[in-house]
């Protein structure tokens, strides 16, 4: 079980979702900019910082720090730790209605 604790700081692009998922099982939805810190049960994973716009991780508890190294993210990006199993990505939040329409 992922336990997340977060920092406010403001709000996230409207639309502008961040979704986080530990060993393939969604761990949380970051709508608000923040600073989220990551744990998978007791272990700490990484911290997950987001501005509003972009997204990206500091602190991480792997050996080669691959994900912090990605940098900033965007939508569209995703950045991936492996030995944490942790995937995080950008998510489109759509209040809409229907965006395509076929018959």
């Amino acid at each position: 079980m992922a336990v997340f604790l977060g920092l406010y700081w403001g709000k996230s692009q409207k639309g502008q979702t961040v979704e986080v998922f530990v060993g393939g099982k969604l761990s949380m939805q970051i709508g608000v900019a923040g600073s989220y810190e990551l744990h998978d049960g007791d272990k700490y994973l990484m911290k997950v910082v987001f501005d509003g716009q972009k997204i990206h991780v500091e602190n991480a508890d792997c050996p080669l720090k691959i994900c912090e190294k990605t940098g900033r993210v965007g939508p569209g990006g995703v950045i991936i730790c492996v030995p944490n199993r942790v995937l995080i990505k950008f998510r489109k939040v759509s209040n809409e209605g229907v965006d395509v329409m076929t018959w």
